[in-house]
């Protein structure tokens, strides 16, 4: 599957915190390359201006996600880890 060099930045949706719509999008995008029985993407994250972090999805297409440092940084009490146990959603 061939990258787009072209990225096309998400549209701004003020009712769903943006990291949402990028899991959402990751998500559908493992969903569908499962459907198609083979795929291939690369995800990539930097900070840019304002300490955003700029998260880029390439599958086939590019996604582009610009998140506030808000939504990314979480209080130390609140770590979540599926290799140490602390995550008990994870098999």
């Amino acid at each position: 599957m061939s990258v787009n060099a072209r990225s096309k930045p998400v549209q701004e949706v003020a009712s769903v915190p943006a990291i949402d719509r990028a899991i959402s999008r990751l998500l559908a995008e493992i969903y569908d390359g499962l459907r198609h029985g083979f795929f291939e993407f690369t995800l990539t994250c930097e900070i840019v201006g304002q300490e955003r972090r700029r998260l880029t999805l390439r599958a086939g297409k590019s996604h582009q996600f610009l998140l506030p440092k808000e939504e990314c940084v979480r209080s130390t009490g609140q770590t979540i880890d599926s290799c140490d146990g602390s995550d008990t959603s994870a098999t």
